[in-house]
């Protein structure tokens, strides 16, 4: 008679129908508890996401990761560095004159600009003000002193800094539609409808370098 499957078989076969689950997910389609389905995950590898608070898991053999160690499905963020302070951290660290806040949101698709305040204000990174935004940077003497000096060459930014073509469009649509959005609400709606994390900094800048005039939104 034959034996059947293992847990950990099953458990490779649900993440080949689908790429992403979340852990209250596989304890339901496996029958077993959380904390053993944890045990599971253990055995054959997996990465969790830095986004939507790390409730999505996937094995680790299904990334393709990019050359700054991310991966994004279907709006979800998975990194080779871990949590989202830890990535960011590994990407101010690996930049030769610290990024932005803007830099950052493009590259995570996921708005960083509290956790960035609250961990330098705890002392986790440095920051200097420069062309009117902050650049973070590493704490670690020697390097913080390297992008110290290198900030200070970057140039001014575009007039779609932060904004790719297709994501100036979808900010141009937005407004087109409803001009009395606020910079954050039209942020929020390129995240619900297009999966697009951008700070709203980004589009008040690109408002303004464009001379668009924004609408005040109507009072009640």
């Amino acid at each position: 008679m034959p034996q059947p499957p293992s847990p950990t078989t099953r458990l490779e076969k649900l993440f080949h129908r689908r790429k992403c689950w979340m852990l209250d997910q596989l304890a339901q389609a496996l029958g077993y508890a959380l904390i053993s389905v944890r045990r599971f995950l253990k055995q054959i590898g997996y990465f969790r996401s830095y986004t939507q608070n790390g409730k999505w898991y996937t094995l680790r053999d299904s990334p393709d990761f990019d050359r700054d160690g991310l991966w994004h499905y279907r709006g979800i963020g998975f990194s080779q560095h871990g949590t989202l302070t830890a990535t960011i951290d590994h990407l101010i660290r690996g930049s030769p004159a610290g990024l932005s806040a803007g830099e950052l949101t493009q590259k995570l698709q996921h708005p960083c600009q509290a956790v960035l305040s609250q961990l330098h204000k705890a002392g986790r990174w440095d920051r200097v003000r420069l062309a009117g935004q902050f650049r973070y940077l590493t704490t670690d003497p020697p390097l913080n002193r390297q992008q110290r000096e290198q900030a200070a060459w970057v140039p001014r930014s575009s007039p779609l800094a932060g904004l790719s073509t297709q994501t100036a469009l979808w900010v141009l649509v937005e407004y087109i539609k409803q001009p009395g959005l606020s910079f954050e609400q039209i942020a929020t709606r390129l995240q619900e409808q297009h999966l697009v994390a951008v700070a709203p900094q980004s589009i008040e800048r690109f408002f303004r370098e464009h001379d668009l005039k924004k609408t005040p939104p109507a009072s009640h």
